[in-house]
């Protein structure tokens, strides 16, 4: 009986001499799967960090609650492809006029929201500088928004 004598091949090889590295390669994919799901929310956390930020949630429930006024930064053309009911619709360029100093009659909280929440924060610099509290932002902006589902008026 003649057997002919296989010569192993190069993942057999690899498998013998490193018996761990199926566990490392996992590792990695897992990671790197990690990282593209958490990647596209990243800049909106960072520019949140230790800012007031409230979620789409939380929106719902002000604007149902005590009745905030979200204030939305956007341009005029993206305000009427579709914004939050009842929403006052104040572009970025506006700001400085239209909120000049706060009214010590208004007990409304702002919550300020563009498409991604990055005007918002610039924004929210800009109104508690000028002596206003109670000013949130949305996480993730206009995104957020339609990300969760919520209705949008136009």
């Amino acid at each position: 009986m003649n057997t002919a004598v296989l010569a192993p091949t190069l993942l057999e090889g690899l498998m013998k001499d490193y018996p761990y590295l199926p566990g490392i390669v996992f590792a990695l994919v897992c990671l790197l799967i990690l990282f593209l799901v958490v990647l596209p929310r990243f800049p909106s956390w960072w520019r949140g960090r230790g800012r007031p930020v409230v979620d789409p949630v939380q929106v719902t429930e002000m604007i149902a609650g005590p009745g905030a006024l979200v204030v939305d930064l956007r341009s005029v053309e993206a305000f009427r492809s579709g914004h939050i009911r009842g929403s006052l619709h104040v572009p970025f360029e506006d700001l400085a006029q239209r909120f000049a100093h706060p009214d010590p009659k208004a007990n409304r909280s702002l919550i300020l929201m563009d498409d991604t929440d990055e005007l918002s924060h610039l924004a929210l610099a800009q109104l508690t500088a000028r002596g206003f509290s109670w000013v949130y932002v949305l996480k993730g902006g206009m995104k957020a928004w339609r990300r969760a589902n919520f209705p949008i008026a136009k």
